[in-house]
């Protein structure tokens, strides 16, 4: 009687073989996931940043991006607020919230630890400096630079590390 079948040796180098595959695929996606969420993020803020600067001119009054929570913690998100000269009372215009667990934002910047100013008028333009973006898992930093424009620079070079 002949039966057809694996041998063990087959069996174990096709089970080595997609272990093996295996190992590498779940490697390459989660540096996939990491990734895509720190380029989510820069893209988040990016876009916060040039809206701040948009309101600013459409009011013709100058805009304050400020964290959500009220804290020097820009992880949960940022609001776009400006101060009302009639009322003399701070007004929201918009408000962003995001969820990265893994991911911690500060702001680093000339006058400010709890907002960024943006103004139509040159001599308060906008406040510069920059956001530290950190990986809490793998403690990975990535530098968005903010400069006096309100462009957007990104750099992890550790040469701009204090």
């Amino acid at each position: 009687m002949n039966i057809k079948g694996f041998t063990l040796l087959e069996l174990l180098i096709t089970m080595a073989v997609f272990i093996g595959l295996s190992v590498i695929g779940i490697g390459s996606y989660t540096y996939f996931l990491k990734k895509n969420e720190q380029k989510t993020i820069i893209d988040e803020l990016r876009t916060a940043i040039q809206y701040a600067k948009m309101q600013a001119i459409i009011l013709g009054n100058p805009v304050y991006v400020s964290p959500l929570d009220g804290s020097s913690n820009w992880s949960n998100g940022m609001v776009l607020n400006f101060l009302n000269k009639r009322t003399d009372q701070r007004e929201v215009i918009y408000q962003w919230q995001w969820n990265h667990p893994r991911w911690d934002l500060h702001w680093d910047g000339a006058g400010s630890k709890k907002k960024i100013s943006f103004s139509t008028y040159p001599g308060q333009a906008i406040s510069n400096g920059r956001f530290i973006l950190m990986n809490m898992d793998t403690h990975e930093q990535v530098i968005i630079i903010l400069n006096r424009l309100g462009r957007i620079r990104v750099s992890n070079n550790l040469s701009l590390m204090r």
